[in-house]
């Protein structure tokens, strides 16, 4: 039986509801660090949670080697990239961490082509630009305010962000959505195991029932969950196309500041979410040359990655 192919509507809508809920990481790592647990934990807990939830499922074959490897060292990234942006909500206001969050389609873009010739539309450098003057616009004075040390901490996550959009939609294809999440799992654990030894137990363990709720919260809500459905659906439109749809979490953040943090709702930040939703619109999906390559091979040798 092949597998099933996900059409690009089908992909965009997955990862533009993938991106509403990692909007909420804000809410679970802010209620966790307040609470005296270590940015290092929070991070490693939220993604031992796919190793915890899909290791089971893990078999990695010959032919799927080089591809694991890829997720191993995405993870690692994405570990590091996740700790400098918790470590930045700690005192920086959700909406203008945000902003510099939502630099990471850039990122997607430069990597998928500088790494894996993955050459971008042009409309997708335009709306890589369009978020970015968005997210300025939406920033507004705070651009040159009292968190530039936090914010040039955060750079890491972007960067780190960009590179996993690149590597989970031209490097993947031969793994499973769950072993997808299980080598970015792992990869964070490995990363961040040094960093979570050398924390004091008050920091590293949950203090009480409700801390654990919290880091169960963040595991599923903002960790195995959409990054399963991530890994399924992103390499079907492509590293610009998954970037860029998922630039909809500004706005969601901009909501949840707003709504649970009590931060300013400002015409600008209407405006900067408008200007995403117009950018997933327009850019094109395409898959990765390596996606479309093996599904060109899956339909030759059906069977083959089951």
């Amino acid at each position: 039986m092949a597998p099933v192919e996900i059409t690009s509507r089908v992909a965009t809508v997955g990862i533009i509801l993938v991106s509403i809920m990692m909007g909420t990481v804000p809410i679970f790592a802010r209620e966790l660090t307040d609470g005296g647990m270590a940015p290092v934990a929070v991070v490693f807990y939220r993604n031992m949670a796919g190793f915890l939830v899909l290791g089971v499922f893990l078999r990695v074959t010959r032919e799927k080697r080089c591809a694991f490897a890829w997720g191993l060292v995405m993870g690692l990234a994405m570990g590091l990239g996740w700790t400098s942006y918790v470590e930045a909500l700690e005192g920086v206001p959700v909406a203008t961490a945000a902003v510099l969050y939502m630099s990471d389609p850039i990122f997607a873009i430069v990597f998928a082509w500088v790494l894996f010739r993955d050459t971008p539309h042009p409309r997708a450098l335009w709306g890589a630009l369009v978020v970015i003057a968005a997210a300025v616009l939406a920033l507004g004075p705070e651009l040159d305010g009292a968190h530039k040390n936090k914010l040039l901490i955060m750079i890491a996550a972007p960067v780190s962000f960009g590179f996993a959009v690149a590597v989970v939609t031209n490097r993947l294809g031969s793994l499973k959505a769950s072993e997808r999440v299980v080598a970015l799992s792992i990869g964070s654990m490995v990363g961040l195991g040094p960093l979570m030894l050398s924390l004091p137990s008050n920091e590293m363990i949950p203090g009480d029932m409700r801390a654990w709720f919290l880091v169960a919260g963040i595991g599923v809500t903002t960790g195995v969950v959409p990054q399963f459905i991530y890994s399924l659906v992103a390499p079907a439109v492509g590293a610009a196309r998954a970037a860029l749809a998922g630039a909809i979490e500004l706005p969601t953040m901009f909501v949840v500041g707003w709504l649970v943090f009590e931060e300013p709702f400002t015409a600008a930040r209407v405006v900067a979410g408008v200007l995403v939703m117009c950018v997933i619109a327009i850019v094109p999906s395409r898959p990765s040359p390596a996606t479309a390559a093996v599904r060109r091979h899956r339909r030759l040798v059906p069977g083959r990655f089951h």
